[in-house]
């Protein structure tokens, strides 16, 4: 759930700061209409910066807040845009990378060697 900020908005001059935790059912089918990506397409390409996906976003967060402005009309200054993890979202991508770094190991897992363990009569 990132923290996007826009300081003095294009779109509609206002000062905004969101906690973004997912779009809804009705939203991911808009942004599928305006854009043409599905939900896993969107979150990659707003990772990326995609153009297209920010728009989509930003639209979709002014109209949470009830402020209507056609798609098209939809512009950013990224020198008044910045979109931070949370703080929970950074430990979690920290536990992540220590988990990767320094995977634990089964340690009750023994080797036995294979063969016959009992004698044939």
């Amino acid at each position: 759930m990132p923290l996007i900020t826009i300081k003095d908005c294009e779109n509609c001059n206002i000062d905004h700061e969101w906690f973004f935790d997912g779009a809804k059912l009705k939203e991911l089918r808009l942004i599928k209409k305006l854009t043409g990506m599905g939900q896993k397409a969107f979150a990659e390409a707003g990772d990326e910066g995609d153009p297209e996906a920010l728009a989509a976003l930003i639209y979709i967060l002014h109209m949470r807040d009830r402020i209507k402005i056609p798609f098209d009309d939809i512009d950013l200054d990224f020198k008044n845009f910045s979109m931070e993890p949370t703080e929970q979202e950074i430990k979690d991508m920290e536990a992540a990378i220590a988990e990767l770094e320094d995977p634990k190991e089964d340690e009750d897992e023994t080797l036995t060697p294979s063969g016959p363990t009992s004698e044939a009569d």
